[in-house]
């Protein structure tokens, strides 16, 4: 699912300055860097709280496994800006 500005629109008290462009580069490094060790999940098939369980783990493995920083703190807040901007809390 293609993110619209209604998606960014829906999360702007909890990301003010949320663009629809920021939102596009976030879903493609969800996309990039998610694809590498497995399939991509819909981001509405995890709430909000799961996902912020879920991110750091998969990150924090993949950083281990590459054994090098391959994703930095801001890059795991950006994916998970994109989850839980299309996720179940938010997309309706």
């Amino acid at each position: 699912m293609a993110p619209t500005q209604s998606d960014v629109n829906r999360v702007s008290g909890k990301y003010p300055d949320y663009s629809l462009a920021e939102l596009n580069a976030d879903k493609a490094l969800y996309e990039s860097t998610c694809s590498r060790c497995h399939g991509l999940k819909n981001p509405r098939s995890r709430s909000e709280e799961k996902w912020g369980k879920i991110v750091p783990k998969m990150i924090g493995k993949l950083n281990k496994k590459e054994g090098m920083e391959v994703i930095d703190a801001r890059q795991q807040a950006a994916i998970l800006r994109y989850l839980v901007t299309m996720g179940p809390s938010t997309k309706q």
